[in-house]
């Protein structure tokens, strides 16, 4: 069902330590995991862990305890802020990824295999302590033959089988919230869990991220704020990624370096006009701009680093996210609301009346803060709480831009309280909206159509004649005979008799790997894995029978 042993026990793992922490809307639902959860809580050390911490520090304790995946994961659900309760939220945001590092050996194994030659043939030194050790690589610092100093990352071993499991494991407890959490569907489980599945396989793809570090670099190529590293190709590979070094401080540490404290505030103001041209000038972003990825130089110039999560946000939101943002600066809700509706955010049924007064009670408060208090980070997220009162479908991209902007905004307070996002945002819209919504952007938008609608026309006789020719050879008509769908109909049946069977032997294996775990005798251990063992017997000869 799982597609391989490996998987089904990295779920009974999964199970056994979200019993071990309790974690109480599973229990809510399931009476075989509140029964498993009260027998994991006989034990002592459970009883005082659960004591001692809450339940969203229980389920920050649990996703760090179930590994690197995981972790990662719920730093992608700290985005969802239409989903989590508050103090949730808080605590994803302090889930940490860094592990200790791996061996040199390894290391050398690694760069060697990618890049098609020695350590010494590709580098003068290289140092074998990593300067950073995260959850998918670690870096070194070392010099190429040139004498040119450089970032090396390297990917950890075997890491992709480890999140390829994973990731089979989250889709199928995905899939088990979309049937049995009926409530729970307007969060779109699978479509999160595919998205993060997308996400960390292109981090973990080093070619990618290289091309997107050029790309980066070529889009801030005039701009003097923003310094991107070089990336060195002939020393990469889709597991090695070799960069320019670059020295700076993290953002969040200017504090320490007072010969830097002046500049704070242009940093500071630097900081988002930058952002902003990513997502508007740009429709490009970089979804991951905690301290760690943010330097500053001695002169003031950023420094952005790992370029593994981007967002990527095309025209038309580009539009109706400045209009949406530009009604908000005017106080028009009504514009607010109406351009949720355009954009699809808000089903067509939603009275746009109650949905404008909605959005008033978000607006006006904040706009009745001090200026240095108006946040735009706030006024989104805000605005994303109100999804489930009008049944608004997430969209995840909205979601992952105001992820980041809260960060960035957060960040930008630190070095500079009297930051006011609202201010240095409201020009870059305005000009922007009037760049693509003036007369001139409205003359480039209708060339643009002009020039789709000929192509389109002149494509239409050789449609035409594939058409004819389709139709003169009867392609169109399906060639079914009935006693074709007998074989069909009884290989449907016994893959269906094949599932159940996996489905209850998988089940009971579980049950039993977790009963095992918490110490329980084999006198109730063992039956269940007899009856495990008999329904994998079951479903394997309805497999044959099948084939």
């Amino acid at each position: 069902m799982l597609g391989t042993f490996r998987t089904l026990r990295r779920l009974a793992s999964i199970v056994g330590i979200l019993i071990r922490y309790d974690i109480e809307p599973v229990s809510e639902r399931f009476f075989p995991y509140r029964l498993l959860t009260w027998l994991a809580g006989l034990r002592p050390a459970v009883r005082r862990l659960r004591h001692n911490h809450s339940p969203a520090a229980r389920l920050r304790l649990a996703l760090e305890a179930l590994g690197p995946t995981f972790v990662k994961f719920g730093q992608a659900l700290s985005t969802r802020v239409d989903a989590l309760p508050e103090d949730v939220g808080r605590e994803m945001k302090k889930l940490q990824d860094a592990v200790a590092p791996f061996p040199f050996e390894e290391v050398r194994r690694i760069v060697e295999r990618g890049l098609g030659r020695t350590l010494e043939q590709a580098f003068s030194s290289f140092d074998p302590k990593p300067v950073a050790s995260a959850s998918i690589a670690q870096v070194h610092h070392a010099l190429t033959r040139e004498g040119r100093e450089v970032a090396v990352k390297v990917k950890r071993p075997d890491i992709d089988a480890v999140v390829l499991s994973d990731i089979r494991t989250l889709t199928f407890l995905a899939d088990l919230i979309e049937e049995y959490l009926p409530d729970w569907r307007r969060f779109k489980a699978h479509k999160v869990v595919e998205e993060f599945a997308g996400t960390i396989r292109n981090e973990m793809n080093f070619q990618l991220e290289g091309s997107r570090a050029q790309e980066f670099r070529a889009n801030f190529r005039n701009d003097p704020e923003l310094h991107v590293p070089e990336v060195i190709w002939p020393l990469s590979s889709q597991n090695v990624l070799t960069l320019e070094w670059v020295t700076g401080i993290p953002i969040d540490e200017l504090a320490r370096h007072p010969e830097l404290l002046p500049a704070a505030t242009s940093v500071s103001r630097n900081m988002v006009a930058v952002f902003f041209k990513q997502v508007f000038r740009d429709g490009y972003f970089h979804a991951d701009q905690h301290p760690g990825n943010l330097l500053v130089r001695k002169d003031g110039t950023l420094v952005t680093i790992d370029f593994g999560i981007i967002g990527r946000v095309n025209m038309q939101t580009r539009l109706w996210l400045a209009d949406m943002l530009r009604g908000f600066l005017d106080r028009d809700y009504e514009r607010v609301a109406q351009v949720h509706l355009d954009a699809g955010y808000i089903p067509p049924h939603t009275d746009l009346a109650e949905f404008q007064e909605a959005c008033r009670q978000i607006g006006e408060p904040i706009f009745g803060q001090p200026l240095k208090e108006i946040s735009i980070a706030k006024l989104l997220s805000q605005l994303f709480k109100t999804t489930e009162r009008f049944d608004m479908e997430v969209q995840p991209q909205l979601l992952l831009l105001q992820k980041t902007i809260l960060t960035l905004e957060g960040v930008g307070r630190e070095i500079n309280p009297n930051l006011n996002v609202w201010m240095l945002a409201e020009p870059l819209i305005r000009e922007w909206m009037v760049e693509h919504l003036g007369p001139k952007g409205k003359l480039r938008a209708a060339g643009r159509g002009v020039g789709d609608v000929a192509h389109a026309t002149g494509l239409v006789p050789d449609l035409l004649r594939r058409g004819v020719v389709r139709l003169t050879r009867d392609d169109f008509r399906p060639r079914l005979h009935p006693e074709s769908l007998v074989p069909l109909e009884r290989r449907l049946q016994a893959g269906f008799r094949s599932q159940a069977a996996a489905f209850t032997g998988g089940s009971l294996m579980i049950s039993a790997a977790i009963l095992a775990s918490s110490g329980f005798s084999l006198w109730l251990v063992g039956p269940l894995v007899g009856l495990a063992g008999l329904q994998f017997f079951k479903g394997a000869r309805e497999e044959r029978r099948r084939s």
